[in-house]
């Protein structure tokens, strides 16, 4: 009878150890997009690799030590305009999967909430510019930021225009855009509140849907492609040249594709990106053409679509440690239980 009983429990435990390794890694995985034509991919593991120490575009995860979400055109602040003159407009959009990365590569504790949508891009910001000068930002100091204004676009500003560190810091976010940038771009009537500059580049992310335009050249997540393939696959759409920027695995020397932007003149006319200082990126000429990135032009351009597994680590061994650990305890307890 105890032997029967033995048995029995036996096969309960060893069912519960298969389960419990067959139970799928918990992964930031994207679900499926309808903002692109193609069918979904199988998904592509990331190798474990350090960080970038050529990136430029640094967030602190941190509020509280007054990040910088776009600090790329903080760096050289000698090269700043110290006037409220621009040229342009820089519209740009990000790649939430490896700006997660890259954030939780300087803090691996740092939450980042990727959007439900497997190709879907987001509004990093509007930046005012000067051609061959960063900035001006920081236009008008007496302007406030009042969030009631955005009421009637908020819900559209959470999905197209979000913090990717979650809805705690959602309007810091937008208030940081609206002091730093929109008050310069009011300069122009058609941005001179807040709802009219949040809701532009809501208007300009519907138009420019960065997965549809890399779509049609058949550029989606999970593939390699040179930085030249994807310049030509936006101007094939928009007939502008714009910017692309990645951030770099050094030890492995792969490119992750980060950042796409375009950039608009004061009739809000989209035109070529050509003499916009755009932090680290420069004009790139090859034999056919040129691109302005700080991609490496000679090597592949990876579009992931999960986070590296270096960040799935911790979630892996708290699966692993009931079955290895508790499972054996269990096995002791039926021995002498069944003596």
């Amino acid at each position: 009878m105890q032997r029967k009983r033995f048995l029995t429990l036996l096969i309960i435990v060893l069912y519960s150890i298969v389960w419990a390794t067959s139970t799928p890694l918990s992964q930031d995985d994207l679900a499926n997009s309808d903002e692109s034509n193609n069918g979904e991919k199988a998904a592509q593991s990331f190798e474990d690799f350090p960080h970038d120490d050529d990136d430029d575009d640094d967030d602190d995860a941190d509020h509280s030590n007054d990040r910088d979400i776009d600090s790329d055109l903080d760096d050289e602040d000698h090269l700043r305009v110290q006037d409220h003159n621009w040229d342009v407009l820089i519209f740009t959009q990000q790649w939430p999967v490896t700006t997660c990365y890259h954030w939780r590569e300087n803090n691996p504790n740092q939450e980042c909430e990727l959007p439900q949508k497997k190709e879907f891009w987001t509004i990093h910001g509007i930046w005012p510019t000067k051609l061959g000068q960063l900035g001006p930002d920081f236009c008008n100091r007496t302007v406030n930021f009042n969030i009631t204004q955005l009421e009637g676009i908020e819900q559209q500003l959470e999905t197209f225009w979000p913090d990717l560190k979650g809805p705690s810091s959602q309007e810091w976010l937008w208030e940081h855009e609206w002091l730093k940038h929109g008050t310069c771009a009011m300069a122009l009537t058609e941005l001179d509140n807040e709802l009219k500059y949040f809701d532009q580049g809501l208007a300009w992310r519907e138009e420019y849907v960065m997965s549809r335009i890399l779509d049609l050249s058949d550029i989606h997540p999970d593939s390699n492609n040179t930085v030249v393939a994807i310049n030509n696959a936006i101007v094939k759409v928009l007939h502008k040249q714009p910017s692309i920027h990645c951030l770099f695995d050094g030890k492995h020397e792969i490119s992750y594709l980060s950042e796409i932007r375009i950039c608009f003149n004061k009739s809000l006319e989209l035109i070529d990106c050509d003499g916009v200082k755009m932090g680290d990126a420069r004009p790139i000429h090859y034999p056919s053409g040129s691109v302005i990135t700080n991609c490496h032009i000679g090597s592949p351009v990876h579009y992931p679509s999960l986070l590296p597994p270096l960040l799935r680590k911790d979630n892996n061994s708290k699966t692993w440690k009931f079955p290895l650990v508790n499972v054996y305890k269990l096995l002791q307890f039926l021995m002498w239980f069944t003596l």
